[in-house]
């Protein structure tokens, strides 16, 4: 299975990278930004698209910060794949419950709702803590739907 990992944090992002290489003839593509994950999802075909919901516009670097941060970037990237006819299955991974937007707050329930619009390419989301292991049966539970 061919994964792309959109996933700003390095602690989260090697994480979920160790996990995913415990499937038999899994190969992962890692992104770290909003720009660098839609840019590859579109010029790419994945199995499985695993986003961060929070993430920065740009990739960070040792002189820049990563341009505006994007509190719902992927769920913005779900979108755009979907206007472009390159949706393909995909899973939320975050640390988060509730998200800022502007003045208001988002629950990950909220923003649930509106990714299940997009059809069965949506599989879920799944709250991440480095500290428990629950993340990897929901992760392991749609890799198996999958294969």
């Amino acid at each position: 299975m061919k994964c792309l990992l959109i996933e700003d944090n390095p602690l989260k992002r090697e994480k979920i990278s160790e996990y995913l290489l415990s499937f038999r003839g899994t190969t992962i593509s890692e992104a770290s930004s909003y720009n660098s994950g839609s840019t590859r999802a579109l010029q790419e075909d994945f199995d499985l698209i695993i986003l961060d919901m929070s993430m920065p516009t740009f990739d960070r670097t040792g002189e820049t910060h990563g341009g505006r941060f994007r509190a719902l970037g992927g769920r913005d990237i779900a979108m755009k794949l979907a206007k472009h006819g390159r949706l393909r299955p995909f899973v939320v991974v975050t640390g988060y419950k509730n998200f800022s937007v502007n003045s208001e707050t988002l629950s990950i329930e909220q923003i649930n709702d509106s990714l299940i619009a997009l059809g069965d390419s949506y599989k879920g989301y799944i709250i991440f803590d480095s500290a428990e292991s629950d993340w990897k049966g929901k992760l392991s539970v749609i890799i198996k739907e999958m294969v």
